[in-house]
């Protein structure tokens, strides 16, 4: 903002992408943090002969635990910092804010279902359960005094179908599909990031202004 003089919402928007693509590297980054490396894969006969002695089990054991926090720790500053940013990207958005305000919000929620350790879901799930009480309270706010009894009873809608999904979804057996459809999404949506980005920071009205 200071340094190119742009609006709130476009340097959240800016810095919730880069965030985005940086998450894509905390397991790696974490490995490394916790001083484990990986060796390379053999390409001839004689490799397969190397480096082949057990490591300590003890060490291993404290190192994993170790990357284990590391990455705690950099999912813990990603939702932070996405956090953040929906703050900004949810105050009274143009249509490419809250767009882009949704995707990061599903793109949070999406990517901490993939977490075993709880609190490296959390980090992830609770940021991305603020953004989607941000667009809510914001939609309530854009609303006329005619619309809100509607707009309750969509919430109480969803709140029952939450509550519902919450009794019999866990500890149930879920078909192959919706995890590969989550997946996809999930791809999608990380996608989605840069041109929504793009078009928050106006560089499609620009280019189109140049073109006539």
């Amino acid at each position: 903002m200071s340094v190119l003089d742009v609006a709130v919402d476009d340097a959240a928007s800016v810095v919730a992408g880069l965030v985005v693509v940086g998450g894509g590297f905390v397991p790696a980054l974490a490995f490394k943090l916790a001083g484990m490396r990986m060796p390379a894969l053999p390409t001839t006969a004689q490799q397969l002969q190397e480096n082949i002695d057990p490591y300590n089990g003890r060490d291993v054991a404290t190192r994993t635990e170790l990357a284990s926090g590391w990455m705690t720790a950099l999912y813990a500053a990603t939702g932070t910092i996405c956090g953040a940013c929906l703050i900004a990207l949810a105050r009274r958005p143009d249509l490419p804010e809250a767009l882009t305000a949704i995707a990061l919000t599903l793109l949070l929620l999406l990517h901490g279902r993939g977490m075993v350790h709880v609190w490296q879901r959390l980090t992830l799930v609770v940021p991305g359960a603020w953004g989607a009480f941000l667009m809510i309270v914001g939609a309530a706010g854009s609303l006329g005094a005619s619309d809100r009894p509607a707009f309750v009873a969509g919430l109480l809608a969803l709140a029952a179908v939450l509550a519902i999904l919450s009794w019999t979804v866990p500890g149930r057996r879920m078909l192959p599909y919706w995890g590969r459809a989550a997946e996809i999404l999930h791809s999608l949506l990380a996608v989605a990031l840069l041109p929504l980005t793009l078009w928050t920071l106006g560089l499609f009205g620009y280019l189109r202004s140049i073109m006539g």
